[in-house]
């Protein structure tokens, strides 16, 4: 369809088409213009995550308080602007595989014709202004990197640069010297693992940019692993990023920084990056996104407490961030911690912060075999807060808590590994929301039957080293959205239940470390023709 618009006998460059287009823009009301023309700044088919669209949005001041409802916050109304657009054609949201009970869409994207339009009219209003770095490398250093010249046409003509480059490194940027009045200096790249590029000292004169609200460094190399000296200056600067970055300290004067709302330091997952422990000063920070691998300068634990305007606090772990702070963050809404004692954990399941939306809880090596650990983690189940929990190497000392009715009301995803605990499958058929369940070296029942309606969004399925099990059985109507079944070192499963073959929406079947028999019977069985089935006939189970 889109061929036969841009070349089809008749339609001159689909004239027509940007006719429609164009009053569709038109139409958009006062508030979402800019909104949509930011979308200009990411390349043609790029992912864009909503989460970080929707804080880049309210670091250019774009979300209106005045929008706000009762009980709302400004990512509410952000994610409100990124619905309306979608109903009106402008964008398309793309449904998160396993999405929790907040938030359903996980990324969006624009058609070709709508990017097309979107960059046209982003640099028409001179709004903004994208370069893909491909069309202007020169002075070819090696087969793989290169260097970017920035045309002189951007000139001082937008108050916006995203620059993007997928498919060679580009060793240094040149020809920003000039460049003044910028507001939003961004370095995009696809995904973690693409091609860097080469941030130095002077890339940028933060002097004639003094009022830069957004800096994104993504898949940035700096010289010598540190940042520019200048941006600890930029008294404007409300959003942050370093993504997969190469920064291997984090500077104090950042820490300083008055209006900082978003701190994003996910850098290389092969960087470990040193923090001065003053992130606890920055009053005004809302979001703060970490990688597990840090270090705090000095040696102590990284101080949280301050941080009364904080909503979204992403993986941290107990052995680097005070975990008693958390629950003196009133305003948190979003957290994602793996904590590693007994005293982390008691904290995290007994906060009562009625503020909190989703809880992503990693446990690790905890023993919660006494009465009172086991009371925490009933109440901590009851915690509509909760939406992931991965348990590892963790000693229960009896049976998983039997549910009741509350429990786990939001739960997404529960993974157990290697822990020290009896479970009866049955018991999580009875979650409501529970999507992903994967289940590794754990006593279970012989015998497990799950029952019809059980399992009611159940998507992912993982079974391994159950030696318990031997038989399984799914009546009808159960699992009925089931997408995916792992089995692997089940040596005792006697067969893969017949009532799988029920299930329309099963496509993929990896079976593995299994006895023979197992395996040519799985091979055997029909499951319809959209079910891929890898079974592994090298790989059998040895007692």
């Amino acid at each position: 369809m889109e061929l036969n618009l841009r070349f089809g006998e008749g339609v001159e460059k689909y004239t027509r088409v940007n006719q429609v287009l164009d009053l569709s823009y038109d139409a958009l009301p006062y508030y979402l213009k800019p909104c949509f023309l930011y979308l200009a700044c990411f390349p043609e088919d790029h992912k864009i995550e909503t989460e970080r669209l929707y804080l880049m949005w309210m670091a250019e001041g774009f979300i209106s308080n005045q929008d706000k409802g009762p009980n709302e916050t400004l990512r509410d109304v952000a994610q409100r602007y990124l619905t309306e657009l979608a109903m009106r054609c402008m964008v398309q949201l793309h449904e998160a595989e396993i999405y929790s009970p907040h938030d359903k869409f996980d990324s969006c994207g624009l058609h070709d014709l709508l990017h097309d339009l979107c960059s046209a009219k982003a640099e028409e209003e001179k709004f903004l202004k994208r370069i893909d770095a491909s069309k202007y490398l020169t002075d070819i250093l090696s087969p793989t990197e290169t260097s970017l010249v920035v045309p002189p046409s951007v000139g001082n003509s937008i108050s916006r640069l995203a620059i993007s480059c997928d498919f060679k490194n580009v060793s240094s940027i040149d020809g920003l010297e000039e460049v003044e009045g910028l507001r939003s200096f961004m370095l995009l790249q696809k995904s973690f693992g693409t091609p860097y590029i080469g941030c130095k000292e002077n890339t940028i004169d933060f002097k004639m940019s003094q009022y830069l609200r957004i800096f994104v460094a993504d898949c940035s190399v700096f010289e010598g692993g540190t940042l520019p000296s200048k941006l600890g200056e930029l008294i404007h600067l409300r959003y942050l990023s370093l993504r997969g970055s190469n920064v291997s300290e984090l500077p104090k004067s950042v820490c300083s920084l008055p209006y900082l709302q978003t701190l994003d330091l996910q850098v290389s997952w092969k960087i470990v990056i040193r923090l001065p422990n003053m992130i606890w000063k920055m009053k005004r920070l809302k979001n703060l996104f970490l990688y597990p691998n840090i270090e705090v300068i000095g040696g102590d634990k990284l101080r949280l407490d301050g941080l009364l305007q904080l909503e979204t606090l992403k993986y941290i772990t107990s052995e680097t961030c005070c975990i008693a702070d958390i629950p003196k963050l009133i305003s948190l809404q979003s957290l994602h911690v793996r904590v590693c004692d007994e005293d982390s954990m008691s904290f995290m399941l007994s906060n009562k912060n009625s503020q909190l939306r989703e809880t992503h809880l990693w446990v690790e090596s905890c023993d919660l075999s006494s009465e009172k650990d086991k009371v925490f983690l009933n109440d901590g189940l009851m915690s509509p807060s909760l939406v992931t929990l991965e348990m590892e190497r963790c000693n229960m000392s009896g049976s998983f808590p039997y549910y009741k009715q509350g429990m786990c009301q939001n739960l997404v995803s529960l993974v157990l590994l290697h822990c020290k605990v009896k479970v009866d499958m049955e018991e999580f058929g009875k979650y409501p929301m529970l999507q992903v369940l994967s289940l590794e070296k754990i006593k279970i029942t012989k015998t497990t039957t799950f029952l019809s309606n059980s399992f009611p969004q159940l998507k992912h399925l993982g079974l391994c080293g159950l030696h318990g099990l031997k038989k399984w059985e799914v009546e009808d109507r159960a699992m009925q959205k089931l997408t995916f079944l792992g089995i692997s070192g089940c040596p005792n499963l006697e067969k893969v239940p017949d009532g799988l073959k029920s299930i329309s929406t099963l496509r993929k079947m990896d079976i593995t470390n299994m006895p023979r028999e197992f395996m040519e019977r799985v091979n055997e069985e029909d499951y319809g023709p959209y079910v891929k089935k890898n079974v592994c006939m090298e790989d059998i189970y040895e007692p």
